[in-house]
């Protein structure tokens, strides 16, 4: 009896072991917000992944397999980020992460991460205290650092003739890095910064913090926010009376903005026509993106969807390129498919790089948001977009350097 019993569990152990190294799919997993503050921003930007996922499949998938998303909510909160990390590790089993959209989420995220040896490539997360991880090489970005979002920031607020811009920001990782970087730089070139106000996220009401940006009598207030508070916050400052312009950063870029409750429509324009913004620039065959995205999840001003897609694209070409799906192979391999020499691949040309790949020969990944060449500290270079809020709809402006 002892023996039939013995050989069932070794029969068990060896069909799970079958069924494991036989699985038909490959999973990668997605921190995204959507819910909380962030969460008008999460279903688009975990579309572009989508794409991505879809396109790979299409293509025959990743070694033979196919990929499959593994997506989980943060509510764009820092305990519960790591609570979907840590799930995703353990439960998922992912060797990498597309994710998280708020830069203090990631950080949250990445002390499950890290020690798991699981990639961690976010596509929204700018704040400069990100590249400072000790992360023995597992946390990447695809999206360009605030360090120079701040510049550019300064430097448009100088040509609109801005001499004054209180900051309202998230006081997180990412709302703190870029104001005190904007202060900075704003200050250097003969700027005054009359306030610069820290608020909570999820709050009723922001009186109190935009009473504080607006007592200096700012020409500007600069919104280093999410939508969900931003929109508060603008409708609460014209309620008090501010008269002054707005300011934007990439956080309030997007339909969950414009249209918004204080810009609703061409007809009724609202006190944020006319506001400028930034955002990481995008980079190679965007338009042909747009289309494809526009016609299976709907048009979208949103932004970092591009960046989802890259990640997704990297990580599967690290793993082809490795010939294992593991977090050490993959990011072993990262820097290899996306950085210079090899021949360069653009956005629909996966089979192609996986051919070039069997073939023996080398890739230079040319993403959606720019040249994805990664740093030895896992951050890209990369451009700011200018852009505009005309007839309540986002609309670019110019392209600049940091």
């Amino acid at each position: 009896m002892k023996k039939a019993i013995t050989l069932i569990i070794i029969g068990l152990v060896i069909g799970l072991s079958v069924s494991a190294i036989g699985a038909d799919k490959i999973k990668i997993g997605a921190l995204m917000s959507l819910t909380g503050a962030l969460g008008p921003y999460g279903p688009p930007i975990v579309n572009g992944a989508k794409l991505a996922v879809e396109q790979i499949n299409a293509a025959g998938g990743v070694l033979g397999k196919e990929l499959e998303l593994v997506i989980r909510d943060t509510a764009t909160s820092p305990d519960v980020g790591r609570d979907a990390a840590r799930k995703l590790v353990e439960l998922d089993h992912v060797p990498a992460i597309v994710g998280a959209l708020s830069s203090g989420v990631t950080i949250a995220a990445s002390s499950v991460t890290i020690p798991a040896e699981v990639v961690l490539i976010s596509p929204a997360s700018t704040s400069p205290a990100i590249p400072e991880l000790n992360d023995n090489d597992y946390v990447f970005r695809t999206v360009v650092s605030d360090e120079v979002q701040g510049i550019v920031l300064a430097r448009l607020a100088l040509i609109l003739n801005y001499q004054k811009v209180s900051v309202i920001y998230v006081n997180n990782a990412y709302g703190k890095g870029l104001a005190d970087v904007f202060k900075k730089n704003f200050e250097s070139y003969g700027g005054e910064v009359p306030a610069s106000v820290p608020y909570e996220e999820n709050k009723p009401s922001y009186r109190g913090e935009v009473e504080k940006a607006t007592a200096g009598d700012p020409d500007a207030i600069l919104m280093i926010s999410y939508p969900v508070d931003g929109n508060k916050q603008i409708v609460e400052a014209v309620e008090a009376g501010y008269q002054g312009q707005f300011l934007f950063s990439d956080g309030m870029k997007g339909e969950g903005v414009a249209p918004g409750p204080a810009c609703q429509s061409g007809d009724n324009p609202g006190p944020i026509e006319g506001a400028y913004g930034t955002v990481a620039a995008a980079g190679f065959r965007t338009a042909q993106c747009d289309a494809d995205y526009e016609a299976e999840f709907g048009k979208s001003t949103v932004p970092y969807y591009y960046q989802a897609y890259d990640a997704v694209m990297l990580i599967a070409l690290a793993m082809e390129r490795a010939g294992a799906a593991t977090g050490q192979a993959i990011r072993d391999n990262l820097r290899a498919v996306a950085n210079p020499p090899g021949e360069k691949v653009y956005y629909g040309e996966f089979a192609k790089a996986v051919s070039l790949l069997k073939a023996g020969k080398e890739i230079n990944y040319e993403g959606l948001s720019g040249t994805v060449d990664f740093k030895d500290n896992g951050d890209v270079e990369g451009g700011i977009l200018i852009w505009k809020i005309k007839g309540c709809h986002v609309v670019p402006v110019m392209n600049v350097s940091g």
